[in-house]
C-alpha cells in the first residue's frame, strides 16, 4: 500500500479509535474493514461511519464491532445506484471460525465510482457536524457547497514534502 492511500486510511483508523468501534472483534473488524474500504470510495466510508456513529448514540449500549460494520455495510450498499452489483455485495461478514482469527469471506467488487451520485445521498449532518464528530477536515468528503463527495478530490492530498 502506498504512503497516500495510508494516509486516507488513516482517516478511517482515527474514527475507529475515537469511539472504539471495533469492541472485541479485533482482527476480524479490521479484515472487514479493509475490506469495506477495498470496494467503497473513502468519503462515503467516512460518511456512512459518522451516520452509524449517530445512530448508535441512539441504542443503549452502542453497538460495535462486526454488527457495526455491517450497519455500515448495509448503508454504503443503500448509497448504490447499481441494484444488481449492491444485491451481489454481501450485507454482512460470515466469521468462519472462531479458531480461525479475522477469517471472513466477501466477495470483493469495486463500485463505479462514476455511478455514484452524490445528491442522492441523504445524511443528516453538516460538514460542521461531521468535523466535530471525527475530529477530521470534512473538505475531502464534502465539497465548498457541503454536498457529498463521491470520491477523493483530485489533488486534495498532497505528496508529504521533504522538510
Amino acid at each position: 500500500m502506498n504512503i497516500q492511500k495510508r494516509i486516507t486510511r488513516q482517516r478511517v483508523n482515527h474514527i475507529v479509535e475515537s469511539y472504539q468501534l471495533d469492541g472485541n472483534d479485533g482482527d476480524a473488524f479490521s479484515d472487514y474493514l479493509n475490506k469495506i474500504l477495498e470496494i467503497y470510495p473513502q468519503p462515503l466510508v467516512e460518511l456512512a461511519l459518522t451516520e452509524a456513529i449517530i445512530k448508535g448514540w441512539s441504542e443503549l449500549p452502542m453497538q460495535k464491532g462486526i454488527p457495526f460494520l455491517q450497519g455500515v455495510n448495509k448503508r454504503l450498499q443503500s448509497w448504490q445506484p447499481d441494484r444488481e452489483l449492491s444485491s451481489q455485495l454481501p450485507s454482512s461478514f460470515d466469521v468462519q471460525s472462531s479458531n480461525t482469527v479475522g477469517a471472513t469471506s466477501l466477495d470483493v467488487r469495486t463500485v463505479n465510482h462514476d455511478l455514484i451520485d452524490p445528491t442522492s445521498i441523504g445524511i443528516p449532518f453538516t460538514p460542521e457536524q461531521f468535523e466535530q464528530i471525527t475530529g477530521l477536515d470534512a473538505s475531502l468528503v464534502f465539497d465548498e457547497d457541503g454536498k457529498v463527495l463521491a470520491t477523493q478530490p483530485p489533488g486534495a492530498i498532497r505528496p508529504l514534502e521533504q522538510r
